[in-house]
């Protein structure tokens, strides 16, 4: 419960006022019921507006397409999608508590062109993978695709991603490369790939006669952020569009000091054969979708760098 009241009160910070009014209010009864299982519980929220914007308006159904679905998906007619809104430009919820963000239309113009509706389900990240291999959801909006990750999930690769050492707009670190995080205090969003990478590192510290790294976990990229503007943290390792977006709203807080490539988001599907089969139905509807202007229009509308594309959306393939 005290980590959602923290999230709550990191939004009212940057933003003026809580973001997650709806979803709040249920995951606030679900922790003093102590429903919460699999590490959260899931919300449905609608997305902001995605219908409205011109680009996806002119999205028609390609019936040659949305026959590859399986049947199973075709049946429900409406997708459960979860998702982490806490990686904006990503995957975000706005000032009306409303999912937004590229990824969340990416997929529904995707969802349109296969003949599918979406609901977005808010959930914790730790609950994702869980709940897309106990069938709770479908499909999951958008996550780092790492080899580690494909027992559990296939992922149709959209955007090159990176790492980002972030620190406050003051700070007189410098940092060339990771081995000068020895002796800070750095902290991470909980579950993510540099979890590890941040633990090894603190080894290799010591190993080397230098100072251990003093590794702090939060619940989500946002808990992460507050803690350099409370002080709780020197510097955070989040990825690289939350960084860039925060770091462009708020230049009088934050600052980059190191940047590397490590990944690809990917939207994730099951393992099974019929996970399989939608993933390549959403890749060919992603395929159409470039090729309409609508993928890169959407590159453009959200500010993301047009280098860091995947335009040919391969299935489990990320950068490395």
């Amino acid at each position: 419960m005290s980590g959602i009241l923290n999230s709550m009160y990191f939004l009212t910070l940057h933003y003026g006022k809580p973001m997650t009014n709806r979803c709040f209010d249920l995951l606030a009864r679900a922790a003093v019921s102590s429903a919460i299982a699999l590490g959260g519980i899931a919300c449905v929220v609608p997305l902001a507006q995605a219908a409205d914007s011109p680009a996806l308006a002119a999205v028609q159904t390609d019936p040659t397409l949305a026959a590859l679905v399986p049947e199973v998906f075709r049946q429900r007619k409406t997708i459960t999608v979860a998702v982490n809104p806490e990686i904006a430009p990503i995957k975000f919820v706005d000032d009306d508590g409303e999912i937004a963000g590229f990824a969340p239309e990416l997929l529904t113009a995707a969802a349109k062109v296969l003949g599918l509706k979406l609901n977005f389900a808010q959930a914790s990240f730790d609950s994702l993978i869980p709940g897309l291999n106990a069938n709770r959801f479908d499909v999951l909006l958008s996550l780092g695709d790492f080899p580690s990750r494909h027992g559990k999930v296939t992922f149709v690769d959209y955007l090159n991603i990176g790492q980002t050492i972030v620190a406050t707009a003051k700070s007189a670190l410098t940092v060339k490369s990771l081995d000068d995080l020895c002796g800070l205090q750095i902290a991470l969003p909980r579950g993510t790939a540099p979890m590890q990478q941040a633990t090894d590192l603190s080894a290799r510290c010591v190993a080397q006669d230098k100072k251990a790294i003093t590794i702090a976990t939060y619940p989500d990229t946002n808990m992460t952020l507050l803690s350099l503007t409370n002080g709780a943290s020197q510097v955070v390792w989040i990825d690289s569009p939350s960084a860039s977006y925060n770091i462009e709203k708020f230049p009088n807080r934050y600052k980059a000091l190191f940047f590397y490539y490590n990944s690809s988001y990917g939207i994730g599907f099951g393992t099974d054969e019929n996970g399989k089969r939608f993933a390549g139905a959403v890749q060919k509807a992603l395929l159409k979708l470039k090729q309409s202007g609508v993928y890169d229009g959407l590159i453009r509308k959200w500010g993301l760098a047009a280098k860091d594309a995947r335009p040919d959306f391969p299935i489990d393939d990320p950068i490395h």
